[in-house]
């Protein structure tokens, strides 16, 4: 049975190659609208042997025209790497004589393409290799060329390209001027605005970690820098604007195992995993780890490994990334909100990527920009989730600073708060001494729960009394000072007697409700001192006279 079942496939194989070649060079008539040529039986491989022994591109065409049809002829080249050709028969039946053709593939080593008409006489050899393309129309991603056919002429098309791994079938499309350049000026302005915006927002992350020295500044902006750098160069954009001797498109797969290692470290800085969640945190490492190692593996490796190996990879973190946001949202750790936004659309750019170019949907518009463009806006989600991370740092800050400046019992600021307020104060001030008497003989009498109350009232007494015009504090177990403010001389005589009727208030008042209670107080300003201290060492040596003459009376 298995053995039937080979035959059969070989058989079926043996037609193909016989029959679709017909099929393959039917003439593809060109009537003005955009018409795309299927990866499907249309490539035949080029043996190695023949890629090095002819002196120009052109005899090299010229001699595979004459074995092209000993050449074997594959389903697809997606997922394939070397040099391959296809020949196309093409009728031009629209009003328009300048036509381009986009290969639609992200590498390209070499490319050219012949075309030929006996009867006319035409024979032109264009080249569109990845570092030759410099004359040709500028599109990122791909590769395109210029061609110039009569209306109502018929051509022999003969395309030849190479590269290290061809990631996906390639089709070839051939448009009119209008709508080559529509697209163009689309999946161009797409590309850009998407790097620039990853590019950009690095700038903004690193900026961000001069000033903080926050690992989880440095390492977004080694998340988004390596994206941004990693598609300019994958897009065409690097080999366009520098000129270099090398194809640079194939570096995005290099760079991005790296860019993945930042972005294992961002995610460990940004939800505290090393304080918080200690078992996502050593994944997170060892992941970093591997995927810095994946990056120097790549280097070592042929191409087409070293694609897979980082395809594998950003399939890998795209499940982290998913599982972490969702996790950390079960937590209540609303900073994966913008997290896991932003990786939702990226993985749904990847699968809109991923059937663009399959067999099963056919050809989808600006795959690759689509990506780019889902990933720049990712990496605006990345930094709300940098800005978060420091928003929550923040509260925390501010609210250590809080509590570390207020009393707990009475809720009024204490001796680290007055120092700041003091340093604050202008030129005209009143300062207030307050001691409480009778402390210690409500706690003895009535205890100490009693002797708290005490407290509490006669700060919030205080509180009440003297805020409008200044801070009130507590500086010891039973001792208050207020620092109120004025803005003249007249003014600051003013505030003292209004001072020293309030205390005697507030005293009376204490009193009433506890009869040991009371105040001694002592008040001071600034026209009496040079000096701040200097005006609270008077205060508190009158509260103490004042508390003697109590005593005595």
């Amino acid at each position: 049975m298995t053995c039937c079942l080979r035959f059969i496939s070989a058989v079926n194989i043996l037609i193909l190659s016989y029959i679709q070649p017909a099929f393959a060079e039917q003439p593809i008539v060109f009537h003005g609208k955009e018409l795309i040529v299927e990866d499907t039986y249309l490539w035949r491989i080029i043996p190695l042997t023949e890629n090095t022994q002819y002196n120009t591109p052109l005899s090299r065409v010229n001699q595979l025209k004459l074995d092209y049809n000993k050449l074997p002829l594959l389903e697809s080249i997606g997922g394939k790497s070397g040099a391959y050709i296809a020949k196309l028969v093409l009728q031009n039946k629209s009003d328009n004589e300048a036509l381009f053709l986009t290969v639609n593939s992200n590498f390209v080593d070499l490319g050219y393409v012949h075309y030929t008409n006996q009867e006319q006489n035409i024979s032109q050899l264009k080249d569109f290799s990845q570092l030759t393309d410099d004359s040709l129309p500028r599109l990122l991603h791909y590769q395109a060329v210029d061609i110039h056919i009569q209306k109502n002429t018929e051509v022999e098309l003969w395309l030849l390209i190479s590269a290290d791994k061809f990631a996906t079938p390639v089709s070839i499309t051939i448009s009119g001027p209008e709508d080559f350049y529509q697209y163009q000026n689309l999946n161009n302005a797409l590309s850009i605005a998407g790097i620039t915006t990853m590019l950009v927002l690095a700038l903004l992350a690193a900026l961000v970690y001069v000033g903080t020295r926050k690992i989880v500044s440095i390492s977004c902006a080694g998340y988004l820098g390596l994206h941004g750098i990693g598609w300019a160069a994958a897009s065409g954009l690097i080999d366009d604007t520098l000129n270099l001797s090398i194809n640079s498109t194939y570096w995005g797969i290099l760079i991005f195992p790296y860019a993945i290692a930042c972005a294992s470290q961002f995610v460990c800085a940004l939800f505290d995993c090393k304080l918080n969640h200690k078992k996502l945190y050593k994944f997170l490492r060892y992941l970093s780890i591997g995927a810095v190692l994946v990056g120097i593996v790549n280097c070592l490796i042929p191409f087409t490994y070293a694609f897979w190996l980082s395809h594998i990879l950003a399939s890998f973190w795209v499940v982290v990334t998913l599982t972490v946001a969702v996790f950390m949202l079960k937590k209540r750790d609303y900073r994966a909100k913008y997290f896991l936004l932003g990786n939702l659309l990226y993985s749904a750019s990847l699968a809109y990527y991923i059937a663009a170019h399959s067999q099963f949907f056919g050809a989808l518009a600006y795959s690759e920009s689509v990506v780019v463009v889902a990933l720049s806006i990712d990496c605006i989600c990345i930094l709300l989730c940098l800005s978060e991370w420091f928003r929550l740092k923040r509260v925390d800050f501010d609210k250590h600073q809080y509590l570390s400046r207020i009393d707990v019992m009475t809720q009024l600021g204490n001796r680290f708060a007055l120092n700041e307020s003091v340093t604050n104060l202008e030129e005209f001030y009143v300062v207030v001494y307050v001691d409480l008497d009778g402390l210690k003989m409500v706690n003895d009498k009535k205890g100490h729960q009693e002797g708290d109350k005490l407290i509490i009232k006669t700060a919030n007494l205080m509180k009440q009394s003297l805020s409008a015009y200044g801070g009130v504090y507590r500086s010891g177990g039973d001792e208050f000072i207020a620092l109120l403010n004025s803005h003249s001389v007249a003014e600051t005589e003013e505030l003292e007697a209004k001072a020293w009727r309030i205390m005697e208030t507030l005293s009376a008042e204490l009193g009433r409700t506890w009869q040991w209670a009371g105040l001694s107080f002592g008040i001071a300003t600034s026209l009496e001192e040079s000096s701040v201290y200097d005006c609270i060492s008077l205060a508190d040596k009158r509260m103490y006279t004042y508390k003697a003459s109590n005593k005595e009376s």
